[in-house]
């Protein structure tokens, strides 16, 4: 996956299964291993959440053993948090996990910045 791709994945996850502030995801799995459960798949999630959950298809509470890491996949994914972090500090002047974490924050924001950081990477034509 492009990191444009994990980005608008991102968006859509937040549309559709909600969004969240404090923590990564609104669930934590009382296994740590069992990201795969099915209520630490679809979990509301803040934007980093988000876009780990884009990049791996689950919610990475720890990391697994390095031979199950996709490089390629990884790379994508820091490469989608670099976007967002460059595109929240250029228009909100922060990091996107202090944003992400403010009161007045809305989903609807949350899912415009992920779009925009997004559009962002594309225009890099990634």
């Amino acid at each position: 996956m492009k990191p444009s791709e994990i980005l608008d994945a991102a968006a859509n996850i937040v549309l559709r299964d909600g969004w969240h502030q404090g923590t990564y995801f609104a669930v934590e799995p009382e296994d740590p291993q069992d990201v795969q459960d099915e209520k630490n798949r679809t979990a509301p999630c803040c934007q980093a959440g988000a876009i780990s959950r884009a990049a791996y298809g689950m919610a990475w509470v720890t990391y697994p053993r390095t031979t199950d890491i996709d490089l390629q996949r990884l790379g994508a994914h820091a490469k989608a948090g670099h976007y967002m972090g460059q595109y929240i500090r250029r228009v909100h002047g922060a990091t996107p996990i202090e944003w992400n974490d403010r009161p007045e924050r809305t989903a609807g924001e949350v899912v415009a910045a992920l779009r925009g950081a997004a559009d962002d990477a594309r225009e890099a034509d990634e």
